[in-house]
């Protein structure tokens, strides 16, 4: 047995060891952190703590600014108190005197606002919205009753093969629709009263509601009657050369005419579908300024054009989808009296009867979606009215100053 000892593998063994790179270039270098050179300060990154027990490594020292990298080590002279960060500021809480935050609007807030509208003032709004439906569509529907009686009293079959009968009792089956239309009127007025106040977190009762609202009646008038004759004239110039030349074809037996009308037709109805959109979209604020500004006519109509001059896309989105939920609900109400009123047409009773009832169901239909829909649609434009105040005019620190009491009302109140 040799009397040398025992090496464990990879230990010197006392021999040198050839070099393997002896006469060709060594390995480059192994890529790795650059080390900082020693004049520089070393700083343990922020939120991290130096493991204990081993001191920091020497020539480096934290930098200005920044704690010492062990409690307790003392700061050298001269050097800045240690960073703190700022506190954090606390969520922004919505301040809600009324039915809405007193900020830009979601559309949770804005439907949310007008039912919480309609439920604290009930009386002020479906309550007067029942009541003003009844007052114009009761004597409209008599009237149209009665013009329905002095339709002939013929078949559905003699009728079809007259071709002339059942114009007059149609007529009269619509005109309870005329009530419906001046009715609107006055409850677009009441909704944007009750709606001005109940931002304000005021509640209003029907009696006040009128006395805010009446004043006002004859320049809600003029401006519905104007908002109106501004669609129909919008049609009248989109719809009116290919109507003439579809008579004018039609009644000269020219099929070339025809048929240029018609393509003329379908252009025209995509561009009048656009225009009609973008007309109702601008004179959405038309009865707010009216009832909320105390404005004329034609100061009402420049006020919504200017009002929404931005933000037009948002505002025909969410119209839109107003109106058509809406749409949705009130159709599922009044669908047993739609469905009851086109039934009567199968029933063989006279024509004359037959449009007499349904001159009454359309006016038993128009009370119905006056007091229930009505409402809706008015108060998300009245409150659409004021989101867009708040986001192009700082609406909302007026009304946060009024809610404080150290600025008057951005509206003013019916005297009581």
């Amino acid at each position: 047995m040799s009397d040398q000892g025992w090496t464990a593998p990879g230990a010197p063994s006392g021999r040198p060891e050839p070099d393997p790179y002896a006469g060709r270039p060594g390995p480059g270098p192994v890529p790795g952190p650059a080390v900082p050179p020693p004049d520089q300060a070393y700083a343990t990154p922020q939120g991290h703590a130096a493991p204990q027990g081993y001191p920091p490594p020497q020539g480096y020292a934290p930098p200005q600014g920044y704690p010492p990298a062990h409690p307790g080590q003392p700061r050298p002279p001269g050097q800045q108190p240690p960073y703190v960060s700022p506190p954090q500021l606390p969520r922004y809480v919505d301040f809600r005197p009324g039915i809405i935050p007193l900020r830009p609007l979601t559309m949770n807030d804005l439907f949310g606002g007008v039912f919480r509208a309609v439920r604290g003032n009930v009386a002020a709004t479906v309550g007067l919205a029942a009541l003003t439906s009844l007052v114009f569509l009761v004597p409209f529907t008599a009237f149209g009753a009665w013009v329905s009686s002095t339709e002939e009293s013929v078949t559905l079959e003699e009728s079809v093969a007259d071709g002339t009968a059942g114009l007059v009792g149609t007529a009269g089956s619509m005109i309870p629709s005329i009530g419906s239309w001046f009715s609107t009127i006055l409850l677009a007025g009441f909704l944007a009263y009750v709606i001005g106040q109940a931002v304000l977190g005021r509640k209003v009762s029907a009696g006040e509601t009128w006395r805010g609202t009446i004043p006002r009646i004859w320049a809600l008038a003029g401006a519905t009657l104007l908002s109106s004759l501004a669609i129909l004239l919008t049609l009248g110039v989109i719809l009116g050369i290919p109507v003439v030349l579809l008579v004018a074809g039609g009644a000269g037996g020219d099929d070339s005419t025809v048929a240029a009308g018609f393509v003329l037709l379908l252009l025209a109805l995509a561009l009048a579908i656009p225009a009609l959109l973008f007309i109702w979209t601008r004179l959405a604020f038309v009865t707010p300024s009216v009832v909320l500004e105390n404005l004329g006519v034609g100061a009402a109509f420049a006020r919504s054009w200017r009002l929404t001059g931005s933000g037009f896309w948002r505002l025909l989105g969410i119209r839109l989808l107003a109106a058509i939920c809406i749409s949705i609900v009130g159709s599922l109400i009044t669908a047993p009296l739609a469905i009851l009123a086109a039934a009567l047409t199968f029933t063989g009773l006279p024509l004359d009867q037959v449009f007499i009832w349904q001159a009454v169901i359309t006016g038993a239909t128009g009370v119905v979606a006056g007091a229930i829909t009505t409402p809706v649609t008015a108060g998300i434009d009245a409150l659409l009215y004021v989101d867009q105040r708040i986001r192009r005019e700082g609406l909302d620190v007026h009304l946060v100053q009024t809610a404080q009491g150290t600025a008057a009302p951005p509206w003013p109140r019916a005297a009581s």
